[in-house]
């Protein structure tokens, strides 16, 4: 159930209409995060410059960014964006059994094992690691800028979630049990 007004191409604001008219083109429909996250333009507009920038520069595959989001909307408690990102995991590549690993935060791969194990720690720790822990995800083959952008994955997804927590938009994909 919303907690908040969703808004609409009618609705929204002159930075977030062009934007939701866009999806809207793209998809036929305007999904309910983006409704959601579009009550506010600048928001929206910050949300998608920043997913952008990272996805044209991008130095993890697309598997490994759906294998942190699936971590992190669990830890977050995130419903919307585990049911979310089970659905685009699998289009990466993810087994049903891969989605359900990465929301537990376990990977069969040490490289991608170190990386959820960073992004889980990085939200436990609120950033304040341990030299031992970025020790751990130089030892696993992270470089300097991969551990900064799962840094950034992990801050963007973090945001996601909590707007859907908080505005607890209607899951627009099949829905995904949270894991314990």
């Amino acid at each position: 159930m919303n907690r908040m007004t969703p808004v609409t191409v009618d609705s929204a604001d002159p930075v977030a209409t062009p934007i939701l008219e866009g999806f809207k083109t793209q998809y036929g429909m305007i999904p309910n995060f983006f409704a959601a996250l579009g009550v506010d333009g600048a928001s929206l507009s910050a949300y998608l410059n920043f997913a952008k920038a990272l996805e044209e520069n991008d130095l993890l595959t697309e598997r490994l960014r759906e294998m942190i989001a699936l971590a992190v909307a669990n830890a977050n408690g995130c419903h919307y964006c585990v049911s979310g990102h089970t659905f685009s995991g699998k289009k990466a590549g993810l087994s049903p059994e891969d989605c359900i690993a990465a929301q537990c935060g376990k990977a069969e791969d040490a490289r991608e094992q170190a990386a959820l194990t960073l992004a889980l720690r990085l939200i436990e720790a609120r950033g304040h690691l341990e030299d031992a822990e970025l020790a751990g995800a130089r030892e696993a083959g992270l470089s300097e800028p991969q551990i900064v952008q799962i840094c950034a994955w992990t801050g963007l997804n973090a945001f996601s979630n909590w707007i859907n927590n908080l505005a607890r938009p209607k899951i627009d994909f099949p829905k995904v049990p949270l894991q314990p």
